[in-house]
């Protein structure tokens, strides 16, 4: 079975539970206020500063590259969303939860010691975004009455075309990683109920259901 197949078949329990965890929950019935909302672009703020680096260190590694795909990166685009939604002191004004903390320090320790499990997390956290985007672009903009695209840069990957053949090449990715090495395949796939887990409690600190 192909890597992206696993990965769908062995975390679809996990990110059922995500989706109903504290403030996703929230923010998927239209019931998260703004500054929560906020808390939480905050910190995935700082998972995808985290991923990214960790991913652009390690470009040129065959088990990661296969990942690194131009149009993905999501840092600056929520720093954007943030700016706009809180204002310039956001970095200042917002904790940082626990839970994000731990999450980044994970990221940085798979940097420095296994960088192939960076493809689950880039999984994890990339498809998520590419397949709920759209949606959840819509439902911000409605929730929190903004208009032509304004603070929901985030969930931009271009038009549907755009989206869709993403969604396909990070597949292929994934496809080349679990072919490159097939003794890291089991590993990829712990990792990235690891990272569902860490996502679950998370939404919960950030804000309870």
């Amino acid at each position: 079975m192909a890597l992206s197949e696993r990965l769908r078949n062995e975390t679809r329990d996990l990110h059922a539970r995500a989706e109903r965890s504290g403030a996703m929950h929230r923010l998927l019935r239209g019931g998260l206020d703004r500054a929560h909302y906020c808390a939480l672009l905050r910190s995935l703020h700082a998972i995808y500063e985290g991923l990214e680096a960790a991913l652009a260190q390690h470009a040129p590694h065959p088990l990661v590259a296969p990942v690194c795909l131009p149009g993905l990166a999501r840092t600056e685009l929520l720093a954007a969303d943030l700016r706009l939604l809180h204002g310039e002191s956001w970095r200042q004004d917002l904790a940082l939860p626990a839970a994000a903390r731990r999450y980044a320090r994970r990221l940085r320790l798979l940097a420095r010691w296994q960088p192939p499990l960076l493809a689950a997390h880039a999984y994890v956290r990339y498809l998520g975004d590419l397949h709920g985007g759209q949606v959840l672009k819509t439902l911000v903009a409605r929730t929190f009455a903004l208009e032509a695209g304004a603070g929901t840069s985030f969930y931009g990957f271009g038009d549907r075309a755009a989206t869709q053949a993403l969604i396909v090449d990070f597949r292929r990715g994934l496809g080349e990683i679990g072919h490159r090495q097939p003794a890291i395949v089991d590993a990829i796939v712990r990792e990235a109920r690891h990272a569902f887990e860490a996502h679950c409690r998370l939404f919960e600190e950030i804000a309870p259901a």
